[in-house]
């Protein structure tokens, strides 16, 4: 288990939303378990994650940043999947 600090979980919530949304093939079930337990709050926040979370989210934040989609997202919400991606890149090195 590892740590993802999260911002503003509630825009976070809503951008993991949106992608799932938009990249149905992706919504595994276990990334669709993990947004429905971030709180709704607009707090910093620690998520405890597992190695298969991160890569489905990791591979759902790849291939949402390839849709149109993405480019219409307000700028808090790309901020917000920002955030979450340079930790998990932060992981790999």
């Amino acid at each position: 288990m590892t740590m993802l600090y999260v911002k503003d979980p509630l825009c976070f919530k809503a951008s993991i939303d949106i992608s799932l949304e938009v990249l149905s093939e992706i919504d595994d079930g276990l990334l669709r378990e993990f947004v429905d337990s971030i709180p709704s709050s607009v707090s910093w926040v620690s998520l405890e994650t597992t190695s298969e979370v991160e890569e489905s989210l990791k591979c759902c934040l790849v291939k949402f940043k390839e849709t149109k989609t993405y480019h219409w997202l307000r700028e808090d919400f790309k901020n917000a999947l920002y955030d979450i991606e340079i930790q998990l890149n932060k992981k790999v090195s």
